[in-house]
């Protein structure tokens, strides 16, 4: 009997963005166990509950109902109907359809969208640059893009993904429950208070499980972050907390800052806020005395605020700077631009003309390519983003051109923006549908074609942690799994074949890495004189070591367009100047779109004020909801409302009851807790069901508990600078289901 072939391999999880180094074992070509590598500087050896190798591996890689070969649609669009076909057919037919469509509209006409960006995102932007379309959007808006743009406006860096957690005596959570969401993170914060004493700041609408674990607790309203962070500013500079020395030597604008902050006194901001003057003040003293402090990205801390998140996102730079916090050990490190080559986005292949015709830049221009051509002047390392409102509104209307082509990737369009039906309006009116993905979600049940996508275990990657506490981790990764190895049945390709599969058939073949994903790779580590083999055999890890305070080295300059912090920024004047539209260049705080305040109608009609997005295990947004061991844990979607307000509502644990906004209405079971304030509801978000019916007007179940059902996305309502939509700060109500609608 022949011996069985045992091989180990190593891979990057890509459950969440912070990327475990792990150790997947292999018998006669199927995975018998995975765990964390001990040798990986990033998490050494530390896994969470999600990577649970027989939760996963039923769950996800072995899930039977996984795509498995490439579908076509038949018959109407949405009516559920297949048929299976070959990927060369899948390729040929979708390029010529482009080709026709830009022959017909202009290669504006097709337009792209991701979302946790979980697959090599540089690699849309080098197709639909090179196709001719400028039109590319995602989640990115409410979520990491929008201070991947607003930071470099301030201190001509990204330093909230580089938190030295491990090292700061002040951990701030501003709007991140990095329980529910990225473990390893909370595992640093845990260790460093209990290694080295290190205090920890919690900020959010929930008392959530970082909350419970806090040394001080700020419950605000929600939808109020730029407020708060105001009230901050002014304390800590009326009360001189401040870091002169830095403040005097690298700032600029700190005079106009200061007389911003003086109309956000405590009292004022406790009215705005529901946090208390005196814990506002002694939120601020806390960090700004601290030895050192770090605030890390947090989403619902500001991007999907609307109205205010370039606000709440800028002020919390403004904070790191006038507290020295700036690439200080314990604080936030401000990274080096990407090093990445032109050649990987191919931004400049698109002419002038192009570009300007990218939706978004001239009403939301500040993540566009009007923004891009902005701050590029001084920070080099950004990515254009068109606004998803009006990118579905064009989809629908046609107005100001036609967008009839959307690749879909990585993302969930019906599940995860705002404003659902009019989401899937727009979907219904295209010509052209590609939605890549591992299973048959609700946006792919309305594709033309849903085509198996590879998981992380599927691609060979050189992965990196966009999450870290260094300026640069990487780590090799091998394909673990084969195509139609070990039993599995899948016919995946991953992001690299997809695309090069479609580049071949559009002219665009030499502007790529040949035929195997190993050649991208290893074009990424050209540089470093090695290729992607000699990466995973020699070198296994790459972990790059900190420098603190670069900014005093002789000759430094941040890159700002002044060479200073930017306390009032000089990018968003210029924006304003070129564009005619009324930005600020600090920041404010106004009461949201979608709030009571805004709406005096609403007063009585929508008593409660509701969040959603709050992370929740084992789920990844509207990941995992397929029947089996992950959906078996949390079988139903829930609500989070006070014992007190469900008494007055006369709703029990367990209830199904109606939440419904001025948008429409959803269901799910309420869950009694105090974590929430009596005025506030919590809503799961991204709810879908694959075992109902996948046809319109089911799309598994996607109108029933989704949140988004309940949310604008009305560009009245969104931030003025970057276009940013509400998902916090909703008026809201909630009742019981009758009987027959639970």
């Amino acid at each position: 009997m022949a011996e069985d072939k045992v091989e180990v391999l190593r891979a990057g999880c890509f459950f969440c963005h912070v990327r475990c180094g792990v150790l997947v074992t292999k018998v006669n070509g199927r995975i018998t166990n995975i765990e964390g590598d001990p040798d990986c500087p990033h998490n050494k050896g530390y896994t969470c509950s999600r990577l649970d190798k027989e939760r996963y591996l039923e769950g996800f890689v072995y899930n039977p109902n996984r795509l498995k070969k490439p579908l076509k649609r038949k018959g109407e669009r949405g009516g559920g109907q297949w048929e299976e076909i070959s990927w060369d057919q899948a390729f040929d037919e979708i390029a010529a359809k482009l080709a026709e469509l830009r022959d017909e509209y202009g290669p504006e006409t097709l337009a792209f969208t991701e979302g946790t960006a979980r697959t090599w995102s540089w690699l849309h932007y080098k197709f639909t640059n090179l196709f001719g379309s400028p039109n590319t959007g995602g989640n990115g808006t409410i979520c990491y893009s929008s201070d991947m743009w607003l930071e470099p406006c301030t201190y001509g860096g990204f330093c909230s993904d580089k938190a030295d957690w491990v090292n700061a005596d002040l951990v701030v959570l501003w709007g991140r429950n990095t329980i529910a969401s990225e473990p390893l993170l909370w595992h640093w914060v845990d260790t460093n208070r209990k290694e080295r004493g290190a205090k920890l700041l919690v900020i959010d609408p929930r008392f959530s499980e970082v909350a419970q674990q806090a040394d001080l607790f700020l419950q605000l309203r929600p939808g109020t972050d730029a407020a708060l962070a105001l009230g901050f500013i002014n304390v800590i500079i009326e009360e001189d907390l401040y870091d002169h020395e830095f403040v005097d030597e690298w700032c600029i604008g700190f005079d106009e800052l200061r007389e911003r902050a003086k109309e956000y006194p405590p009292e004022k901001v406790a009215e705005i806020t529901w946090v208390s003057a005196d814990k506002i003040r002694e939120a601020a003293r806390l960090y700004a005395t601290a030895p050192s402090a770090c605030l890390p990205w947090g989403q619902k801390g500001g991007d999907a605020s609307g109205i205010n998140a370039s606000s709440a996102i800028q002020a919390k730079a403004i904070l790191r700077a006038i507290t020295g916090n700036i690439d200080k050990k314990g604080g936030d490190q401000l990274a080096p631009p990407s090093r990445f080559p032109p050649a990987f986005y191919e931004h400049y292949a698109l002419s002038q003309e192009q570009r300007d015709k990218m939706i978004g830049n001239d009403r939301f221009p500040g993540l566009t390519f009007k923004g891009w051509d902005v701050i590029s002047q001084a920070y080099p390392s950004f990515y254009p983003y068109s606004n998803a409102p009006l990118l579905f509104r064009t989809m629908r209307d046609g107005d100001p051109y036609p967008v009839k082509a959307l690749i879909v990737q990585a993302d969930n369009p019906v599940m995860a923006f705002s404003n659902t039906k009019l989401v899937v309006e727009a979907l219904m009116n295209l010509e052209l549908l590609v939605v890549h993905d591992y299973f048959l979600t609700p946006t792919a049940a309305l594709a033309d074609y849903a085509l198996p996508a590879a998981t992380w275990l599927e691609r060979p990657d050189n992965c990196y942690a966009v999450m870290n506490h260094r300026p640069m981790y990487f780590g090799a990764q091998a394909r673990v799994i084969e195509r139609f190895e070990g039993g599995a049945d899948v016919d995946f390709r991953d992001d690299y074949e997809f695309f090069y599969g479609l580049a071949c058939r559009l002219g665009q073949e030499d502007k790529w890495w040949g035929p195997t994903t190993e050649g991208m790779l290893d074009f990424q580590l050209a540089p470093m004189g090695m290729t992607h083999e000699k990466f995973y055999n020699d070198v296994k890890y790459m972990a790059g070591q900190k420098k603190f305070e670069k900014y005093k080295e002789p000759g430094y300059k941040f890159l700002t367009p002044s060479g200073k912090v930017e306390l009032k920024s000089s990018v968003v004047e210029k924006l304003a100047a070129e564009t005619g539209l009324p930005f600020d260049p600090l920041p404010h705080f106004e009461y949201p779109g979608l709030s009571v305040e805004k709406h005096p109608e609403w007063e009585g009609v929508y008593p409660l004020v509701m969040i959603t997005g709050a992370r929740f295990m084992p789920f990844y947004h509207s990941e995992h909801r397929q029947p089996g061991p992950y959906r078996d844990l949390h079988p139903d979607p829930i609500f989070d409302i006070h014992p007190d307000t469900a008494i007055d509502l006369d709703i029990r644990d367990g209830d199904w009851c109606w939440i419904e906004t001025h948008m429409g209405r959803i269901k799910q079971r309420a869950r009694k807790t105090s974590i929430v304030d009596p005025r506030v509801i919590s809503v799961q978000h991204d709810w879908w069901f694959p075992e109902k019916e996948e046809a319109l007007p089911s799309l598994f179940g996607a109108f029933e508990s989704n949140a988004n059902v309940l949310l604008d996305d009305d560009p009245e309502t969104l931030d003025q600078l970057i276009g940013a939509w509400q998902q916090t700060g909703v008026a809201a109500k909630v009742y019981k289901c009758e009987e027959q609608d639970r």
